[in-house]
């Protein structure tokens, strides 16, 4: 039934569309960038002076607004000679549009008012004057105080600064308020070099690229953008005559090289070509289209993506869509292939999104990896019936004109008919659906367990084999998931660690290894002010330690057997995602059922952070008392978005001015992580935000990653600290790549457990549990500083290794403790199990995320193991192996850490203090 309703939601879609005209990409982007609305602070509009900062102050420049002296006037009279501006900072990439302009009314007192201006922009690295399509310069501004005049920039321009410079030709006194209309440029796309257009076209029109804002040197335009790329479809090539135009055209040549660069490697799907096809005047679509994929803009991989057009068109206009199968690179290079004497060609726009594999493969891995993905060559256009009999074309090199056809009033009449029919079928299958699945909410809700949207009750039976995954971990190589997939299935031959009988809880408490002899922390000690005395994670320590080598050290369970698997070579997946997907029978063949008795559970979860913040928590003072700083957005510049969280948005940024929270020196630039809250939310849930932020401001550790200001501006927002190497797996690889495959040093990898350790240690004194310790979630600074964080989460980057219920709630499933997934009890010692997965993960040098033979099924299997508590050797739950640069005594510890009673783990403490130990050995 599920897919009986999505087959006809595609048929109405389907039907919907086809009569859709196709919109100018500027059409849709004419929205006021927030002047007028108060949307750009005043700390982002600036001037090169003003008469008199407060009452004629640039702040005062928004559009109808009478504030203070009612506009911005600068203090020179305005004339030839004498250049002032006002310049507006949008902070990132704009397309802008239109703009508006209005003189000083001043409550009818104002007499000043800006005849004509120039507008300058700033993209990159420098400043570029605009000019319209005629080439003028000078842009008409206004005839008095009050009226508002709004002028069409018929060349847009992507830019992230905007000046507006008052011209007049005799000396006058000027006095402006200014809008800019736009929107964020998505595209991407940071520069395109294209042969020098004609300048002689048909019927005497001018073919170049009129705005293109870069150099030009041997008839190639390099360096810039313009026409291709300013969201402006090319006119009717029927109304084409002298003068300028949005088309860019070529003659008499064999092909026209485009190639783009974009300012980050991105994965492709489509590329759309606006050409104009007008035969009567020898102007024709292309031939064939190929593109070449490249990370540096020398090498390009020799495999391109190419179609072949055939058939008849009958538009003077067609969108050529060409699918680029989720090709990635940074620079992208597309021949044309002209089919008659003139190419025009409007607009080349992109749909792709930021790239998601690990680059830091050489590029001979990913070129050979890309072979293997390629499929069968083929283009879409879809007809349609727009503005000036606009068509996109299915292309098909197999295409065959119509034997039959239809006319366009029967069309249409078709299309209603089956698009009502199509809606009443889903309505009827709408309310089918409804009653079922009413019928069954109470079964459905039984059938989870606390990974499952929360605790279990009473008694319920739970079949594993019921538990399906709403985001599948093993996907295909789109994926930035560093799964791998062994193609030899687990069996009972594999290695098995068997150990004698265990202390009862009472022995433990005076005969455990990890005895309290040395206590780093008293009770006093629990007020959380800066701790410095952590900068050396290896000093001396003349303290007795436990002896942490000894066999009868670590004593495990009674009947609990560790089964630990034959060491394998790590895998990556290939590009075309054909892993080997066998069935691991051994982890069905235990038991399909499970019955969970219920737990209590007072944990309270927190929407903008995995630490679990509890009410309880014993802070020395109020927020308030740690003084976080209170920053203007406009410090931050965006640098890339990272995802999503229930809460809002988090994007990478570049912050300037901002207050160092361990050298307390303000620092120029630094890189940080902005959680930003969704506009408009309600005031509780921004009173929910803001006081945990102020909880998180009390963690204050050199190894933990600290909030560092807060954004009390719309959208409300906190900024957390961010390692300038990144975060622990990307550093691992990049160095890798960077020292030809040369892995890291064993002391050194032991530095970053430690450190790691000693952060998770100050948590555990303050009895918050992190819930998603990982390799992801610690941060590397340039010296070597490792930090832990909890951003990865709130990362689509990282979407592939998190299980996502039915709730929609990400779980770090590999990385969690059995009682943490199969009862929902989340603790310090529940971390210290995801202390020792993320230790493998890092002597493994983070190549493949644990258990990455396995499928979340059957690692939800193997947990359930550890609760049944079998006899045979089957049913003993599986640990991860040795990796080859651990130590004996280290990997003794990550198997404590994995003891089935969380009483029997070792403390962060116990840990801190074995690693410092092992660090002199």
């Amino acid at each position: 039934m599920d897919a009986v309703v999505s087959f006809l939601g595609v048929l109405l879609v389907l039907a919907l569309c086809a009569e859709l005209p196709i919109k100018n990409v500027s059409g849709q982007c004419i929205l006021p960038l927030g002047m007028e609305e108060g949307k750009i602070p005043d700390d982002a509009i600036t001037a090169s002076s003003s008469y008199e900062m407060k009452s004629v102050g640039p702040q005062n420049a928004r559009l109808r607004q009478e504030k203070n002296g009612g506009a911005w006037c600068p203090k020179a009279q305005i004339s030839s000679d004498i250049r002032e501006y006002l310049e507006i900072d949008l902070t990132r990439d704009h397309l802008i549009t239109w703009t508006e302009t209005q003189g000083r009314f001043g409550n009818g007192q104002g007499q000043e008012y800006a005849e004509a201006f120039f507008l300058e922009y700033w993209r990159d690295v420098e400043w570029h004057k605009y000019k319209n399509l005629n080439g003028a310069m000078v842009l008409r501004g206004n005839s008095n105080t009050y009226l508002v005049e709004k002028q069409k920039l018929d060349l847009p321009f992507v830019a992230s600064r905007v000046r507006f410079i008052p011209y007049s030709q005799h000396p006058r006194t000027v006095c402006m308020r200014v809008e800019i209309y736009g929107c964020v440029w998505e595209q991407r796309i940071a520069r395109y070099t294209v042969p020098k257009g004609e300048t002689l076209g048909p019927n005497g029109s001018n073919m170049e690229d009129s705005s293109y804002d870069g150099t030009e040197e041997d008839g190639i335009m390099s360096g810039g953008l313009g026409q291709l790329t300013d969201g402006i479809f090319g006119d009717d090539p029927t109304t084409i005559s002298r003068g300028s135009s949005n088309w860019v055209g070529w003659s008499n040549r064999e092909s026209v090289e485009l190639i783009f660069e974009f300012y980050d490697v991105r994965e492709f799907e489509n590329c759309t070509i606006h050409v104009a096809h007008l035969p009567s005047r020898e102007i024709e679509i292309l031939s064939t289209a190929t593109v070449w994929f490249s990370f540096d803009g020398t090498q390009y991989h020799q495999t391109p993506e190419k179609i072949e057009i055939a058939g008849e068109i009958k538009a003077t206009t067609a969108s050529i869509s060409i699918p680029l199968q989720s090709r990635i690179g940074r620079f992208l290079k597309i021949e044309l292939n002209p089919k008659s004497k003139w190419l025009l060609v409007s607009e080349v726009t992109f749909e792709s999104i930021t790239g998601s594999r690990n680059f830091s493969e050489s590029l001979d891995q990913v070129f050979r990896a890309c072979q293997n993905n390629e499929t069968e060559e083929s283009a879409d256009m879809d007809k349609s019936n727009g503005g000036y009999n606009e068509t996109i074309f299915e292309l098909n090199a197999n295409l065959t004109p119509d034997a039959f056809p239809v006319s366009n009033s029967q069309t249409y009449i078709g299309l209603v008919s089956g698009a009502l029919t199509v809606i009443a079928l889903l309505l009827t299958c709408t309310i089918f659906l409804m009653k079922q699945r009413g019928r069954n909410k109470v079964a459905l809700l039984q059938k989870h367990t606390a990974l499952l949207c929360g605790s279990p009750a009473p008694g319920i039976t739970i079949n594993m084999k019921d538990i399906k995954m709403a985001t599948p971990i093993v996907v295909n190589g789109l994926s930035q998931s560093r799964l791998s997939i062994k193609s030899k299935t687990f069996s009972g031959d594999d290695h098995t660690i068997r150990s004698g009988e265990h202390n009862t809880g009472s022995e433990y408490e005076h005969c455990s290894v990890y005895e309290r002899t040395y206590k780093l922390f008293s009770e006093e000690n629990l007020g959380y002010e800066p701790h410095t005395h952590k900068s050396e994670h290896f000093s001396s320590c003349k303290t007795e330690y436990t002896d942490f080598t000894s066999e009868h050290s670590f004593q495990d369970e009674k009947s609990v057997e560790r089964v630990v698997p034959t060491p394998f070579p790590v895998k990556r997946h290939n590009q075309t995602g054909k892993t080997n997907h066998e069935v691991y029978e051994g982890y069905y063949a235990a038991t399909d059922i499970l019955t969970i008795k219920r737990r209590e559970q007072h944990s309270t979860s927190s929407l903008f952070t995995s630490l679990h913040i509890q009410d309880s928590m014993h802070l020395t003072g109020t927020g308030n008392s740690y003084n976080i700083q209170h920053i203007s957005r406009h410090r931050l510049r965006i640098l890339d978005k990272l995802g999503e969280g229930s809460f809002g948005l988090v994007h990478l940024c570049e912050a300037k001015g901002i207050q160092n929270p361990d050298l307390g020196t303000i620092r120029n630039r630094q890189i940080v992580i902005v959680r930003s809250l969704w506009r408009g939310v309600t005031d509780s849930l921004r009173k929910d935000f803001m006081k945990d932020m102020y909880t998180l401001a009390a963690v204050r550790d050199i190894n933990i990653a600290r909030i560092i200001a807060l954004v009390e501006e719309e959208p409300f927002g906190a900024v957390f600290e961010y390692g300038e190497l990144g975060d622990l797996p990307s550093f691992m690889r990049s160095h890798e790549k960077s020292s030809n495959d040369i892995p890291l040093s064993y002391g050194c990898l032991l530095n970053f457990v430690t450190q790691i350790a000693s952060g998770m240690k100050y948590l555990e004194n303050l009895n918050i549990a992190h819930r998603d310790l990982a390799a992801r979630n610690c941060i590397v600074n340039k010296n070597l500083m490792i930090k832990v964080s909890d951003h990865a989460m709130y990362c689509s980057q990282y979407d592939q290794e998190y299980y996502v219920n039915e709730c929609y709630t990400k779980v770090p499933l590999r990385w969690m403790a059995w009682e943490a997934v199969l009862l929902g009890k989340k603790s310090c010692q529940s971390d210290v199990w995801s202390y020792a997965i993320t230790v493998w993960e890092i002597l493994t040098n983070c190549e493949d995320v644990p258990y990455a033979d396995l499928t979340s099924e059957q690692v939800l299997e193997n947990c359930s193991k550890w609760y049944q508590r079998g006899s045979t050797e089957k049913s003993q739950p599986r640990i991860l192996s040795q990796p080859p640069s651990c130590s004996g005594d280290l990997y003794h510890m990550m198997t404590k850490c994995w003891s089935k009673h969380a009483e029997e783990r070792p403390t962060f403490e116990e840990i801190h203090l074995f690693l410092k130990r092992l660090s002199f050995d």
